[in-house]
């Protein structure tokens, strides 16, 4: 094993070898079962040093911390790792109570425990946090009992030593400080590797989103051009076709041309509404909902219809142009597209209200409205409410996207027969220090 590749987290151990991609969760047990091994080199160096000295009671202990590291590491290599961690620390944590009990408090045993936190904290996943601080408690508990009864919990009648060596203390305080370091330098490695696999799991992301919107502009533009040319040539024959029935034929035609044209629009909107990115500034809301009358004025059926505004004094709001554009032209054209038509005095309104720090604009008609049982799913890609719909189910989809980009919230109400409101608000006051 290389010396550089020595904090790796595939070495010594086998787990790296359950799957393609290491997740944070099985790069935790990776980084336990390193911990434990170089746990095993320290204890294997202090019981050798102990046999040299004669400290057989301290040898006794070390075998049996051994013991319990090794088993634990065998569970944690079988992919039983919550067992693993269960049993490590409860053992060690009672094997380092009852040996502060046995040797003089000058060993330094204490700041075994403190070695061990840090083992805890480290070597839990995220979702188990809460057993990481039972055992740390558990483990700040016991120096809290050794501190109060004088490490002498268990009485003073049995010592595993007489009388403690600088030897003891340095070789005690030399293991924690070389565990807590070695599982800051794991802890700081295993978050430079989940920020590295982020990055480039992000540029991947942005090179197929880069990929996906050159096919999708390519492919709308070569669907909408021989739509474009075959919507023309059969305009021409209709021109020159003597029969009634032809030029019905080549009407219903026409139709389906303009639906499909219509559908990679939307398509294209759609696109455009999850890629760009807000542009605050003042719009002016009374000038907006005249362009958008102009541009819906040869709509079937919309010279029919009365649009009533009631802005108040309210004109300008701090919002994004296109975001509230595309918002209201969609509830608009809605609203003429299912209107009542078989009913006088038709009409869509438009109202803008202010509510503390928000700005609300709502869109009702007098048409159809649309069924209790269907109201839940509007906003739902492709939902189309009614059997009359000629459009692509996406038009609601998209206001949805667009005032959730905003921050903002929309609600719906309506009685089939009697007509729908949609309203939307969006915030003021966090749009206006953007602005600022």
């Amino acid at each position: 094993m290389k010396l550089t590749n020595f904090l790796r987290p595939t070495d010594w151990s086998k787990l790296s070898a359950t799957g393609s991609i290491l997740s944070y969760e099985l790069r935790k047990n990776i980084v336990f079962s390193q911990i434990l091994i170089l746990s095993m080199v320290g204890l294997f160096i202090h019981l050798i040093a102990d046999s040299i000295r004669g400290d057989f009671g301290i040898v006794g202990v070390v075998v049996l911390t051994m013991l319990v590291t090794g088993y634990t590491y065998y569970l944690n290599e079988q992919q039983k790792h919550k067992k693993a961690r269960t049993f490590f620390f409860i053992s060690i944590n009672i094997i380092f109570f009852v040996l502060a009990s046995w040797v003089p408090r000058e060993c330094a045993v204490n700041i075994l425990f403190i070695a061990l936190m840090g083992i805890a904290l480290v070597a839990h996943p995220y979702r188990e946090q809460k057993l990481a601080i039972m055992y740390v408690s558990l483990s700040l508990l016991a120096i809290i009992v050794l501190e109060v009864t004088s490490y002498q919990p268990l009485g003073n009648s049995f010592k595993l030593l007489e009388h403690s060596t600088l030897f003891n203390s340095i070789i005690n305080i030399v293991s924690a400080i070389v565990i807590l370091s070695i599982c800051l330098l794991f802890s700081i490695r295993l978050n430079h590797r989940a920020e590295v696999l982020l990055l480039k799991r992000e540029n991947q992301l942005l090179k197929t989103n880069e990929k996906l919107d050159r096919i999708l502009y390519s492919a709308s533009h070569d669907l909408r051009a021989p739509l474009h040319s075959i919507k023309g040539l059969m305009n021409l024959a209709a021109m020159e076709a003597q029969s009634d029935n032809i030029k019905y034929y080549f009407s219903l035609a026409d139709e389906r041309i303009a639906k499909l044209d219509r559908f990679i629009v939307d398509i294209l909107e759609f696109s455009r509404s999850t890629k760009n990115q807000l542009a605050m500034e003042q719009v002016s809301i009374r000038e907006m909902v005249n362009e958008i009358a102009d541009a819906l004025k040869y709509m079937d059926g919309a010279s029919r219809i009365q649009l009533i505004r009631e802005f108040g004094d309210i004109d300008f709001v701090t919002t994004d142009r296109r975001a509230v554009s595309v918002i209201l032209t969609n509830l608009v054209s809605n609203s003429v597209k299912y209107h009542n038509y078989q009913q006088d005095n038709l009409w869509i309104k438009i109202m803008i209200a202010r509510a503390e720090d928000k700005v609300c604009i709502s869109v009702s008609d007098n048409g159809m409205g649309i069924p209790k049982e269907q109201q839940d799913k509007v906003f739902d890609m492709f939902f189309r409410a009614t059997d009359q719909a000629n459009g692509s189910g996406l038009g609601l989809f998209i206001v949805k996207e667009m005032v959730d980009q905003l921050n903002g919230n929309i609600s719906l109400h309506s009685e089939f027969g009697s007509g729908s409101e949609f309203s939307f608000c969006i915030p003021q006051e966090e749009n206006d220090r953007v602005l600022a």
